[in-house]
């Protein structure tokens, strides 16, 4: 069993506001006293735009066109020239590269009003106010209980879009939160930053054994988020440690 006392001691002493909630398959093992609160979301929010396609399923074979206009930086697709995809793998480039240019257009392919209103409707504690890379000052908001339901409802989907979101979220780029000190192919993870924000959701697992962790913080400044850093990965490390007793 986790060592409790230990991610407490973890906690106590970090900068600004932090969330961390803990689950196994039994349930809730840890939760921070803000762990229902809402913390802007930045790419965690990328977990609620998959779960509206896992509820409102679509052709995910069909190909679909990128206007040239609705790029924006963040991802790949930025990088590249092709502009039409299957929409599969603009599902994938969402989670797997965290691409906002991605996300934004599978938005846009359902309407921000529609998915916002489902949000709203479906869960307690999450709210689309903005396109990503959006200069607005509305934002984006979710709880760290709200950001593994979400994780945790695509985790547990057995269909084709089930596997390709695991596939993406199994091989998720940024890796240098709760995984850092983790080898690889022991996790599902979905990592979200802002000027004044790191998150990270995971699955971290061993054979049939896993934790669900979401470590959600707000700070000022460098040295503030590296100790935020510091505390993720000495997190991720305990639970990883546990699971597999090394």
């Amino acid at each position: 069993m986790l060592d409790f006392k230990k991610i407490a001691d973890i906690l106590a002493p970090l900068p600004g506001k932090t969330a961390l909630l803990i689950k196994d398959k039994t349930g809730v093992l840890y939760a921070s006293p803000l762990a229902g609160e809402e913390f802007k979301s930045a790419s965690l929010i990328k977990l609620a735009v998959a779960c509206y396609y896992q509820a409102h399923p679509q052709d995910l074979s069909q190909m679909v066109h990128v206007p040239e206009d609705k790029i924006v930086e963040g991802g790949m697709l930025c990088h590249l020239a092709q502009r039409d995809w299957m929409l599969r793998d603009i599902l994938d480039w969402m989670l797997s590269d965290s691409d906002n240019t991605a996300t934004n257009f599978l938005i846009d392919f359902i309407g921000f009003a529609k998915m916002a209103a489902w949000f709203e409707a479906e869960f307690a504690h999450l709210h689309l106010g903005r396109y990503l890379m959006e200069v607005t000052d509305r934002e984006n908001y979710l709880s760290a209980e709200t950001a593994l339901e979400l994780l945790e409802r695509l985790l547990a989907d057995p269909s084709p879009f089930g596997q390709v979101c695991q596939k993406a979220l199994f091989y998720q780029e940024s890796v240098n939160k709760l995984l850092q000190d983790l080898p690889e192919g022991c996790s599902y993870s979905k990592t979200g930053e802002l000027e004044d924000t790191e998150h990270d959701a995971a699955r971290i697992f061993s054979g049939d054994s896993y934790y669900d962790i979401c470590f959600m913080s707000h700070y000022t400044g460098l040295e503030e988020r590296e100790q935020i850093l510091l505390a993720q990965n000495a997190v991720g490390k305990l639970a990883y440690q546990d699971l597999t007793g090394k």
